[in-house]
């Protein structure tokens, strides 16, 4: 179950994360002015070009039970390190904040069981502690919001020793 916050949450979460409501409805101004960069967390070491075949393994039940294994353990080990937040739209497109009582609450949440190949876009977690938002995205590959790069080392540790990879557009 995932209960209302307290205002002293709230109050870190908006110091934390500025802009919060552009990130989430995916304003690209705050990329461009530098307030949000990105990085991003897959199952596979390098982007995928002209190798889609990769993504599409829900016929390979042990590879499929492989890659939601690696993205449950990292929220797992990332839910034991800090605080998790959650949102969600209410009327008048009015976000509300919400923190799970457990862990069971997170796992039910990302719902990795039924986590196929062309799902994405399920899961968001606040993680104020390293001013990050983490991002459930398609293809197998999940997005890592952050301001500053030192401050998001503990996910990247976590990510790698979860089995995940790091992967980085490169600057133009």
């Amino acid at each position: 179950m995932f209960v209302k916050i307290s205002k002293n949450e709230l109050k870190n979460i908006k110091q934390a994360l500025p802009f919060l409501n552009k990130l989430i409805e995916r304003d690209d101004s705050i990329l461009e002015n530098g307030t949000y960069k990105l990085i991003f967390i897959s199952v596979f070491d390098h982007w995928l070009n002209d190798d889609y075949d990769l993504i599409f393994v829900d016929n390979n039940l042990e590879e499929l039970n492989s890659r939601r294994q690696k993205f449950k353990n990292f929220i797992t080990e990332v839910y034991k390190q800090t605080e998790l937040y959650s949102w969600k739209f209410k009327r008048h497109h009015r976000i509300y904040f919400q923190k799970p009582e457990s862990l069971k609450d997170i796992l039910r949440k990302c719902n990795f069981e039924n986590q196929w190949s062309e799902q994405g876009q399920r899961y968001s977690f606040l993680i104020p502690e390293y001013d990050a938002v983490y991002q459930e995205e398609f293809d197998w590959t999940n997005i890592i919001w952050y301001r500053e790069r030192g401050k998001i080392e503990p996910l990247l540790q976590t990510a790698k020793k979860a089995g995940l990879h790091i992967l980085e557009k490169p600057v133009l």
